[in-house]
């Protein structure tokens, strides 16, 4: 991290301002106010590994005071024994720190919900508000994310607001992009400034089209740049069901590359199918994407060298310095990071508050904001998402040329039989299995039969003598936007029990994904959270035995046009004609056959008295874990 030496001098010249941290994490924020001249006598954090990597560099020779004491406590508890006038006779005078992000971040959305305040966790500032009511200092600093503002149309934000000024503060706030501060790193937070005597201006950019000098970005090459190997060859071994695609990716680019969107002729995903962090790829000549707390082993940013970037490399686009220490194992050290407030962006904000509401310097580091200034970075958003289609459109061509066509598939049917001891242990033949293969399995006929861009699905399950049936019809459209030549599927399917609909659905993904690029049924219909609802999905399920589940519920959230947004429970137990008790054992039976349901007992950040079906199918991979049982 390269800090201007006038920077760090002026820092040097101030007296230091004792300051409290709390929700401190691996003290990204702190090291930030640390350089700018503050002093953090003591940090308040619950996570053990967290605490270790904060008293690992607040000892004799390391980046944060030696003096800071470390609480490794929940702040409920912290505050409850709040040691309030030792504080104040140490002159704390600055308190810095932002709550935990889940109950309002964008991964709390496509989790199910965000219950903001409502949830403990999003609680949590009121125990912040109770340590600045107790201490009285004359500034606070408060981080958080960036959709914060907007969650649950604004409410939490409204009541964090009102509580902070209540007691007696004066404040400003914005969502800043750390790249716009030096950070290698797009990065977007939301910063609010708490002050009891003057409002706080924020500083102006000092990188990008708003900085005073137009000064480019730090890019992820130019800051890892003497961390790499020159002879480091391109990698191509990630492995797994999407890792021979990570090669192909143009740097900058994500799994979207492989859209009809973006021009690729047999397209491997749908548009916003997935979220934009599956297989993106940094530009080295560019700031990265945000970095993440937990990535999964698709999920950029990589290296554009086809790999993952090594936590030497993820200090530096964090800005943390080589020497401060990340204690825990790899996955922890990279929780760390991507959890952190980039001290870069921290230490511009720290210094900028030290002038205006604790120095009164005569001429500031950096620049404050005009009264309209506005901030272009969204419209710079735009602009890179236009310019990555023209990479893509470019790649494209190059690799397949300008009139590469597809060849139709074949007109035709094909009969196979599918025998199943369990929804994921199957066997498939191209003949009627011998009766004794069939005495402890469900056995499927299914015919699938193409006619133009049309699929016509029969699905049987055997023996149909007499049985008590469940029978299921599917119609599905909007399927040539993604598939090609493809563009409409209907199902006609006799089951001999509600199980067998998991099996109808699963030879429904078979015959989409057979011939195509795609590798699930999801990966066609797009993510619940982020689809453009093309493809649209129907389900009529009738029942011999009159099943007021199978009939009712089932063709109920067998609508796309039902699956994706919450419901309140009690108007669609009206609806569905059960009581309200008995929707609990509705859900639980569904949750059996793999569809998605969430409520708050499954998922806690969904509110209370809330239910979301995701899809209108079932959950088809095993690997897809239904997260929670309902209690």
């Amino acid at each position: 991290m390269n800090w201007p030496d006038e920077f760090v001098a002026s820092a040097a010249r101030q007296p230091r301002i004792p300051t409290l941290s709390l929700f401190t994490g691996a003290g990204g924020l702190d090291l930030g106010f640390h350089l700018a001249g503050f002093e953090v006598v003591a940090s308040v954090e619950i996570e053990e590994k967290y605490c270790a990597t904060l008293r690992a560099n607040a000892r004799p020779g390391a980046l944060l005071s030696q003096e800071m004491i470390v609480h490794c406590a929940d702040i409920r508890n912290f505050v409850e024994s709040l040691d309030t006038e030792s504080y104040i006779a140490a002159g704390v005078d600055c308190v810095i720190g932002g709550p935990p992000c889940q109950t309002f971040s964008a991964a709390g959305r496509r989790s199910g919900g965000v219950l903001g305040t409502s949830d403990e966790r999003g609680q949590l500032f009121l125990s912040y508000c109770e340590v600045l009511d107790a201490l009285r200092p004359r500034v606070f600093v408060f981080e958080n994310v960036y959709g914060l503002p907007g969650a649950n149309g604004g409410q939490p934000w409204r009541e964090i607001v009102g509580a902070f000024t209540e007691i007696g503060y004066t404040l400003s706030f914005e969502v800043l992009d750390a790249a716009d501060y030096g950070v290698p790193q797009h990065r977007e937070r939301l910063i609010l400034v708490g002050s009891r005597e003057n409002e706080f201006v924020f500083p102006l950019p000092t990188h990008g089209p708003d900085s005073p000098s137009s000064a480019p970005f730090v890019s992820a090459g130019e800051a890892i740049a003497d961390l790499q190997d020159p002879d480091e060859p391109y990698h191509n071994d990630l492995g797994g069901r999407y890792g021979h695609l990570l090669p192909l990716v143009p740097p900058g680019l994500n799994y979207s590359f492989f859209t009809a969107e973006m021009g690729y002729p047999e397209p491997v995903f749908a548009w916003r199918s997935k979220f934009h962090d599956l297989l993106y790829k940094v530009d080295p000549d560019g700031p990265s994407r945000t970095i993440k707390a937990r990535p999964g082993k698709f999920t950029g940013p990589f290296h554009w060298n086809n790999r993952h970037f090594t936590t030497a490399e993820m200090k530096r686009l964090q800005t943390f310095p080589d020497d401060y220490e990340l204690v825990g194992t790899t996955n922890k050290v990279v929780e760390q990071i991507g959890n952190s407030v980039p001290p870069r962006m921290a230490a511009v904000i720290a210094t900028s508050v030290r002038e205006q509401l604790f120095a009164s310097a005569s001429k500031a580091s950096f620049p404050v904001r005009p009264q309209y200034f506005v901030s272009t970075f969204r419209q710079r958003q735009r602009e890179r998402s236009r310019q990555f289609k023209e990479i893509a459109i470019r790649e494209i061509r190059h690799r397949f040329g300008e009139e590469h066509v597809v060849a139709p598939p074949a007109n035709g049917q094909r009969t196979k039989y599918r025998v199943a001891t369990g929804l994921f242990d199957i066997e498939t033949h191209s003949r009627r299995p011998r009766a004794e293969k069939s005495k402890e399995s469900s056995v499927f006929k299914s015919v699938i039969e193409r006619s133009s861009s049309h699929l016509s699905v029969t699905c049987n399950e055997l023996p149909t003598e007499e049985l008590p049936c469940t029978k299921l019809k599917l119609q599905i459209d909007g399927l040539e936007k993604y598939l090609v030549h493809t563009d409409t599927l209907s199902l006609d399917a006799r089951l001999n029990g509600t199980t067998g609909i998991f099996h109808a659905w699963s030879l429904v993904e078979d015959a989409l994904v057979s011939g195509s690029q795609f590798f699930t049924l999801i990966d066609i219909y797009g993510h619940y959270a982020n689809r453009g609802d093309t493809v649209r999905v129907e389900s009529l399920v009738e029942s011999t035995n009159g099943n007021r589940i199978e009939q009712q519920v089932l063709t109920f959230f067998g609508s796309s046009d039902n699956c994706g947004g919450f419901h309140s429970l009690a108007k669609l137990a009206r609806e569905l004609g059960f009581s309200s008790t008995a929707m609990s054992n509705v859900i639980r039976i569904m949750r059996e056959l793999r569809y998605d349901i969430r409520t708050h007992t499954t998922h806690p950040t969904i509110r209370p008295g809330k239910v979301i079906c995701t899809y209108p199918f079932p959950l088809l991979s095993e690997k897809a874990q239904l997260q929670r049982a309902l209690g």
